[in-house]
């Protein structure tokens, strides 16, 4: 390891470091970004704007929200459903680095 003038140390370049504490904040944080997606999705579905309060004017503009919602539903949901699946890819690669530098640990036999 090389130390430059602050506290943090960089791996050499032929060096990988793994930093555990920070893969567990990531899926953390992961994990909360959902909530705020979950959140909007509740509230657009609770909105409450019916089709038959339109006028025969508005129908087109009632169409329009129609396919304006579910299309922003569908992609909130994608959003939270990405953040999840992040979430587990860094847990389980955290896992794997952990599994990995203890089977390279030398151990007295």
């Amino acid at each position: 390891m090389e130390e430059t003038g602050d506290t943090t140390s960089h791996a050499a370049p032929h060096e990988v470091e793994i930093e555990r504490e920070r893969l567990r904040e990531i899926v953390e944080g992961l994990s909360e970004a959902a909530g705020p997606v979950d959140k909007a999705i509740q509230d657009i579905v609770g909105l409450a704007v019916a089709e038959s309060a339109f006028t025969s004017f508005t129908y087109s503009l009632a169409v329009a929200y129609s396919e304006v919602e579910a299309f922003t539903l569908q992609e909130l949901r994608r959003k939270a459903e990405d953040a999840v699946e992040m979430a587990e890819t860094v847990r389980i690669s955290a896992v794997n680095w952990a599994g990995a530098e203890h089977a390279g640990t030398v151990k007295a036999v």
